[in-house]
């Protein structure tokens, strides 16, 4: 019988291989002056997910509407695939648990903006339309040679972003 992959594996290696002494080393520092910063790797790691959602929050500020909101978060993924995933790995318990989530919070603005009513009317859609996004970065391939199958991958995600968007047009405007 195959064994089973661990899927915890890579994270408990990044775990163990990131020492307080290695970063330090890596930002040119001593480890005594990244603990003048930072209590332990948790505060580093806190730290790290703040600035890659402020990044990403930035990424999104020019966006016109929903679907362009979801064509730069996409980019971004691509672009900072490390950080991206840094954010994804708690995505789920700071939405359960109703903790700030800029870059989501901005998404239900832009869609009651484009589809009227409030933001919090807007949850779902946008829950939908993140579940979406979210599944194509994980999917998309990063390796040499495979850029046609992350192109497909990104087109069929913001084509179905487009027909969710365009669903919920057509049900708020047979519901006036």
């Amino acid at each position: 019988m195959p064994r089973k992959p661990d899927v915890g594996l890579e994270g408990r290696v990044v775990e163990a291989a990131l020492t307080m002494r290695a970063v330090a080393r890596a930002a040119r520092t001593t480890t005594p002056t990244l603990y003048q910063r930072f209590r332990n790797k948790k505060d580093l790691k806190h730290f790290l997910e703040d600035k890659a959602r402020q990044k990403l929050y930035e990424a999104l500020q020019d966006a016109g509407g929903a679907t362009e909101i979801c064509r730069r978060t996409l980019k971004f993924t691509s672009e900072h695939s490390h950080e991206y995933r840094l954010l994804a790995t708690d995505w789920g318990m700071r939405y359960s648990h109703g903790l700030p989530m800029r870059s989501f919070d901005f998404l239900k603005d832009k869609l009651a903006k484009e589809l009227g009513g409030s933001a919090g009317e807007h949850e779902e859609l946008a829950f939908q339309l993140f579940a979406l996004v979210h599944g194509t970065a994980m999917l998309r391939p990063g390796n040499i040679g495979q850029e046609t199958t992350a192109e497909r991958l990104e087109e069929a995600c913001l084509n179905a972003c487009t027909a969710l968007l365009r669903q919920a047009a057509a049900r708020r405007k047979r519901n006036r």
